[in-house]
Parts: structure tokens; sequence; C-alpha cells
């Protein structure tokens, strides 16, 4: 359970002197094998006076030569500044006789007001120059509004691009949102809700390699959320040689465009694209010029979190670093990696499925695109396979599961991730449960085989998610690794075609049919300052998590406002690739016992009287329970702006906020993208209620506004007050592996 934390002036005086914690972002040291080396570089390139841009335009094949191609879309109220930043790295670089950057930038309008507050699309040839707040490079063109979503406007801009500025190699860098296998670079403008799904980058890619004659890009890059999955590796091996993604959501720093330019311009005869993926990967974080450079750093730490004091870049890594991901893959060994792939998949469909969804369950997971009502489905490839092994213990299983992790230990070949992410391996798979299984084989907007068309042409895994939950046959010559092959032909293009009839039976083999016995009390009243033992026994299969439940009953109407939740620990944990989650034993049932006192907690600020009640949802599982992580929905607002998204504040079970996310779709749903906040932001929190509905028949919940948190440069914590007079009602829910729940529930009246 989540006990109370430090008190509040422990946790300030915590926060001022422990610079992770300041940070938001965990405050555990991370360590990567490569130190800082071109940070003096870096910087002396910055001081140095901007100098002309004058490209050699080399014939096209000409040795050594490089043109790495910005794909900017910016239009959107969290990237703006962020991405165009970025742009500003770039040019404290710049375009070389041998290296030519060029940029396709689009911009928000509303939201970053620098560099005269333009919101029309240009591009620009990138030169060398120092500054953060302004574009120093040639502009070529300003197109008015273009729609960044649309995949003719990349074909349009990477053709463009190779045609006037050839070279021998060829990269590309694709900056926006990004939601993985359904792939992102959203534009509302000029066309509402426009997005570029990944079936369409993959088309623009093959259209761009085509069209131009160049065999392969050198390299792709998606400076994204989530992209680095089995699926979107698959959908761009053909186009190109090399690439860099993340499994999970980036910060909002992105990448590190001065470090690993640097690199490039440094050697660009002797650099392979492996070469070149490798230094972005290296230089992440750890090189970007926010964090080398002594003033951008200090104007960004005072900008984002208010602190005033000094700060070394090691001091920002290690807060920023915590939950990173970043992969280069050599896509020529995707063939490899699916091959492998589809040997377990077999192995696996004919092994106890249980254990399939036990490794489903624990797995390392990444934030969600499909919302807060269903579990985690962006697993780790590696570690699902090593859990699949470990849960089923078939001989099979296990032999194809390291058959799996030596191909992916072969496609990836450079990884770094923090160490809130220890079970991430390079890659992600989509492994939903069952209802969002159904979800994504019978929606036409959402179907997963559509949006992947090139990975399930050559895979057996969606064959194999219908036989897990329709126990549909699987034949093992339906998968065509020569769709994977470099310069293979684009896809035909097909409507979306349901997998499913939108009647068909979908069950899972991870659900338990779990029941609780009568929760029991030590005693149906107490006061404020009381405690009562909860008693009751869990039965059936397939537990994956048990929570202690209370919710308040509000006489007035009726209803029950959800007031706390959290895990409920095992006796023994396991964990697998560092990687932990609770062991309930071997029996089919589980004894439960827990004290519960009337707390609840609340959002602070460090000002007492701002502080606000919220509901702290449990949403991952720590080795100990100062690691779990605890999340509030709500809306952000962005100061100055009426621009709101959905959003989670993430906090650790010992009280320190760890991160904000933004998404943009409702239901916490859509692309995720890490929120630096900046003073004056506002976060309104969804408060959770149960009420009966007459039409319904019965209780459903409602979410509703509750207070307002403004942000004021200070962190906010999760601190415990106590709870109210009344009736709660006190439950235990336990889960199962296909994320159904199951609860009980007794009455405590509190006394004041």
């Amino acid at each position: 359970m989540k006990p109370k934390p430090l008190n509040k002036l422990q946790l300030i005086i915590s926060m001022i002197i422990i610079l992770g914690v300041l940070l938001a972002c965990g405050g555990e040291e991370i360590r990567f094998e490569e130190d800082v080396t071109s940070v003096d570089d870096i910087q002396s390139i910055a001081t140095e006076t901007p100098r002309p841009v004058e490209v050699v335009q080399a014939q096209q094949g000409a040795p050594g030569t490089w043109t790495i191609m910005l794909y900017q879309d910016a239009d959107d109220e969290i990237l703006e500044k962020d991405i165009f930043i970025d742009l500003n790295e770039a040019e404290v670089v710049g375009s070389t006789d041998q290296v030519t950057i060029v940029t396709q930038i689009d911009r928000y309008a509303g939201s970053y007001a620098g560099d005269g507050d333009w919101s029309s699309t240009k591009r620009f040839l990138v030169g060398q120059d120092g500054r953060l707040e302004a574009i120093g490079s040639q502009e070529l063109a300003d197109m008015g509004e273009v729609d960044m979503s649309d995949k003719n406007s990349l074909v349009d801009f990477a053709s463009w691009a190779i045609q006037n500025y050839p070279a021998e190699k060829y990269a590309l860098i694709l900056s926006d949102h990004g939601m993985g296998w359904l792939g992102g670079w959203s534009d509302d403008n000029p066309v509402p809700n426009g997005e570029m799904g990944m079936h369409r980058i993959d088309q623009a890619l093959a259209e761009i390699v085509v069209s131009n004659g160049i065999g392969q890009l050198e390299f792709v890059g998606f400076d994204a959320c989530l992209m680095a999955q089995i699926e979107t590796m698959s959908a761009i091996a053909p186009h190109a040689r090399y690439a860099v993604a993340s499994e999970e959501v980036e910060p909002a720093l992105g990448w590190a465009y001065a470090g690993f330019l640097k690199t490039l311009t440094d050697n660009p005869a002797g650099l392979t694209g492996a070469d070149f993926a490798t230094a972005v990967v290296d230089s992440y974080i750890t090189e970007d010029f926010r964090i080398v450079d002594d003033a951008a750093r200090q104007a960004f730490v005072y900008e984002v979190f208010g602190f005033e004091g000094q700060t070394t870049a090691q001091e920002v890594i290690d807060g920023l670093g915590s939950d990173i991901t970043l992969s280069a893959i050599d896509l020529s060994k995707m063939a490899d990696l699916n091959a492998a792939f589809n040997d377990f998949i077999l192995a696996a469909a004919n092994t106890n499925q249980a254990a399939l969804s036990a490794a489903r369950s624990y797995a390392q997971p990444y934030t969600s695109v499909f919302g807060n009502e269903v579990p985690a489905s962006f697993i780790d490839l590696g570690h699902f396979v090593a859990l699949a092994a470990a849960q089923s213990g078939d001989p099979a299983v296990e032999s194809a599961a390291l058959a799996v992790q030596d191909a992916l230990s072969a496609a990836v070949i450079a990884e770094k991730h923090g160490p809130n992410r220890p079970g991430s391996s390079g890659l992600s798979i989509y492994f939903p449960v069952s209802n969002l299984y159904k979800v994504t084989a019978t929606r036409e907007d959402l179907l997963y085989t559509f949006f992947i068309s090139r990975f399930a042409a050559a895979s057996l895994w969606d064959d194999f998610l219908a036989y897990h939950y329709t126990g549909a046959p699987i034949d093992p010559a339906s998968a065509d690794l020569a769709v994977l092959a470099p310069a293979a032909p684009e896809l035909a293009e097909e409507a979306a075609v349901p997998d499913l009839a939108a009647d068909a039976v979908v069950s899972s083999p991870g659900a338990g049919g779990i029941t609780i016995d009568p929760v029991t009390a030590s005693t149906d009243t107490i006061d404020l300052d009381g405690v009562v033992t909860i008693n009751t026994t869990v039965r059936g299969q397939n537990i994956s998590y048990i929570y202690y439940y209370v919710s308040y009953f509000w006489e007035d109407d009726s209803s029950f406002l959800t007031a706390d939740m959290g895990y409920i620990e095992s006796d023994a944990t396991r964990a697998v690739n560092g990687v932990h989650y609770p062991d309930w034993g071997g029996d089919d049932f589980v004894e439960i016992e827990f004290d519960w006192d009337p707390t609840m907690f609340f959002i602070s600020d460090g000002i007492e009287e701002n502080d606000q009640f919220a509901f702290f949802e449990p949403t991952s599982f720590g080795e100990t329970w100062e690691r779990d992580v605890y999340t509030v929905y709500g809306q952000y607002t962005f100061a100055g702006t009426s621009d709101t998204r959905e959003a989670a504040i993430n906090f650790w079970g010992s009280g320190e906020m760890k991160d904000i996310y933004a998404f943009e779709d409702s239901d916490g749903a859509g692309a995720p993208r890490q929120v630096s906040p900046s003073v004056g932001d506002t976060f309104t929190i969804w408060e959770e209620w149960l009420e009966y509905d007459e039409q319904e028949g019965g209780y459903l919940f409602v979410d509703y506004e509750g207070g307002t948190m403004t942000y004021n440069g200070t962190p906010f914590t999760m601190v415990p007050y106590y709870g109210y007079s009344g009736i709660y009602d006190i439950g235990v829910i336990a889960e199962d592996f296909d994320g159904n729940y199951q609860e009980g529930f007794t009455e405590i009246r509190v006394t004041e």
C-alpha cells in the first residue's frame, strides 16, 4: 500500500537540494557508457561568428557527401517551441561543403511567440548560428500553411531536397507526435484532425526512393514518441538502411541535434549510416545543447522549473534521463528478426496460452495511446519473449525466445534506456488485451493490419493474436519475408477490411474467473485517528495485481467519490530483466490483510492553501512501494492561451512528481508528449464519481472537474491529509491477466 510520505517541509527541502527531484523526472541517477565528449567542441562552435552558407552541390553519389532532411511538424502547442529549438540546435553546427542540412518546418499559431511568431511553413538551408532564439539560416521558401500530415507533403519535401542537394547518402528525420504502429504527424491546420498513418509513411518512403532513383535512404529517424516497434521498423525496412526511434515517450528536449551533427560534419566521408545512427543514440540527452551549454542550461532550468541556482550538465542529465529509451536499428536485419519471431510464434501457439497472457501483463510497458481504460498494449519485445519462456517453462518456447533475442541483438546496433525502463531491449510489440484486440481487429479507423500491412504480410503475429483470442488457426505459409527486402515494391493500396466480424466471439486465456470472499473489518466504526484491519480471500487463476480501493459516500445525492487506491503487496516479488511483478504463489487463493486509516491524498505546490484533493491511481508496480507510480488525470492548460489538453501527472509512491504527459485526444488517448511545465500553466483535476443512472438502471463512473493547480516553478507533490467523517466503502480489487476486475467491499463509518 501507499504509506504516508514525508511531511511537506521535508519534501520541499529535498526538492531544493536534489536536482533530480527538482526536475520532476525521478531523481535516480542514470549512467551511460559514453561520456559527454564533444561538449567543448559544441560550445566553441556556438560562440563562433555565424558563417555564410556555401554548399558545394556535389554530383549524385559523390563520395563522402550527405544531405540531412528535417521534416519538422511543429504545428502544435506542445511541440512548437521544442522543435523550433531543435532547428536552432542544428544551426549550432550548420551545413558544410560535404553535409547539407535542409528543413521544412511548420509552426503553430498561438503558442511560442519567438522569432517573429510566424506560423506558416518554411524551408531553410541550415547555416551556422549559435543563437537558440532566432533562425539565422537562409530562408528558401515561405509556403504558407502546409498540411504536414499529408504524405504528399513529405514526398514533395524529400524529393525537392534530393533533387536540389544531391549527395551520396540521404538522411530523413521526422519530428512530431508519434503513436507507434498508428503513425502520428498530426496537423489540424489546414485540415482538421489530419494524421499520417504508418501505412502512409511506408508509401511515402517508397515513393521517395523510387521516384528519385536512390535505391534506399541511408537513414530514417523518428524524433517522436513510441516509434521503435517491430511493426514500424518492418514498414520502413525496404526503404532505408538504418533507423533510430524510441520505444517510450521522448522528453520535450528531443534529440541532441548539435551533438550528432557535429559528429557527422567532423568526418562525413568516414561515417557509415550505422555510425550516424549510433551517434544519434550516443548523444541523446547527454549532448543536448540545452544541457551542455552553460547559459542554455540555466535558461532551460529557470524557464521550466523556476530554479535560479547553478546546475551541472550531469545533474540535469541524471534528472531527465530516468525514463528515456532510444534505439538504432539495422533495417537489413528485420527479415531475420521477423523469421525468428515467426518461429517463436509457432512455438508459443503450442504452449499454455495463460502463460503468454501473464507475459503480456508483466512485460515492460510503454505509454498507452488507447486511453487509461485498458492496460498498456505496447510492450518490450525482448522482455516479452523472456517472460514467455519463464512463465511457460516450455523448452520449445525457451529455445525460440533465445533465437528472437539473438536476432534482436543483431538488429539493435545501439540502445540506451533509463533506470525506470529496465526491461527495454530496443523494440516493442503491440499485444492488446481482448477487448482492445477486438477494437483494432474490427474498426476500420483503427485496423491494426491496415496500418502495418507490410509487417502483417511478413509476420505471423496478427495471426497469433487471432488464434490467442478467437482460436482461429495459424497458417505458417502465410508469412512472406520478401516484402521486407531492400527496394521491395510498395504494397498495393487496399481498403481497411476488418479482420473480425463485429459480432465475433472474443475470449481470453488470461481471464481468471476470480472471486472475492466477503470483505470483513475488525470494526465498522473508527474515528479520524483510528485504524481498521481489512480481511478477505481472493480466489481463482491468473491473478496479476491486487489493489485496495476506497470510496467516500456523498449523502447529498447518494454518490460515491473515488478517494484512494493502491497496490497490495505480495509476500514475494519476481523480476525478469530488472522489471518487478508480484508473485501470488501457486495456490488458487490469496489471503489478504491490510490496515486502513482515513487518509486522503492531495496535490501540493508547496503552499498549503493551494493544495487540492486528487485521486492517485496506481499505474506501475515497482520494486518497492517508493518506486510504484501513481497517476492523476485532468486537463492541462498552457499559460497565456486557451489551449487545453487531456493530461496525466505521474507521481512516485514516495510522493515526488515524476513527469507530466499530455495527449491529443480525450480520456488520455492519442499521441502522448511529455510536457515541460511553465510558470502559469494550470492543471484541472478530474474527480471520479460513481453515480446512479436511471436510464442504465445502475451505477456508472462519471468524471467531473475538481480543483485546479497552477504551476509556480515548484514541482507538485503528493501529500496526505486526514479524511472526512462519514461513510467509506473499503474494497479489495483483483485484476486478471486480461485486465478484468473483480471487487468486494465493506462499509466503515468514520466519526470525528
